[in-house]
């Protein structure tokens, strides 16, 4: 055997399993698409979950933790399964972060937890030990069965709501921001009830939350 076949069956083998997991993915694709709501009773969620992804034009992956992971206008999602029931939870992990020791932490925190009153989609922040910086996180959990509606739009509905929890965050911190330049205090003012930050009359950014 020569060099380049052995090169050849190298690379066969290495490739083959990519290419077999597409095919079967592609196969049950095709099988959901035509099933009956009856017949879906026996297919998992997390197939149903990577079909929906796919048929709304994403690449979704499984990692170690076998949740599904997959990019939705740039940001990174994932949705973690359970294999009894149809209840699926998505988070939109490290969508901003902030140094522990910028004063503005606090009252982003409280408009957070404001937020988080009335809003589908749900924000928490941890702490990064080796980072040294605040992460802030987005999760929803939901019933997702086709017996409900169309899956392909109930999932972008879901997804771009949580862009939309974002924007109310990074807006209603401005709206502190622009109210901390007009009135210089010392005392915390209260803006549409979140607690300004301004303490110092000079106005802190917001770390890493882009518009």
């Amino acid at each position: 055997m020569t060099e380049l076949t052995i090169l050849i069956a190298v690379i066969a083998l290495s490739v083959w399993p990519i290419v077999l997991f597409q095919y079967i993915r592609k196969k049950q694709k095709e099988i959901i698409e035509h099933l009956t709501n009856d017949e879906l009773d026996d297919i998992s969620t997390q197939d149903i979950v990577i079909t929906v992804l796919q048929q709304i034009g994403c690449q979704p992956q499984l990692n170690e933790e076998g949740h599904i992971c997959f990019k939705y206008q740039g940001d990174e999602f994932y949705i973690a399964t359970q294999k009894d029931n149809r209840f699926i939870v998505i988070w939109n992990p490290w969508w901003g972060t902030m140094e522990p020791n910028n004063p503005a932490l606090p009252y982003l925190k409280e408009i957070i937890n404001l937020v988080n009153v009335d809003s589908l989609v749900t924000t928490i922040y941890t702490t990064d030990e080796e980072q040294k910086n605040i992460g802030f996180h987005s999760k929803c959990q939901t019933l997702f069965t086709p017996k409900e509606a169309p899956l392909d739009e109930y999932l972008k509905v879901l997804l771009d709501q949580f862009f939309a929890t974002h924007d109310v965050i990074k807006d209603n911190f401005k709206q502190l921001s622009s109210a901390s330049d007009e009135k210089e205090k010392e005392k915390r003012v209260r803006v549409k009830g979140f607690a300004s930050y301004k303490e110092s009359g000079k106005t802190v950014p917001l770390d890493n939350v882009d518009n």
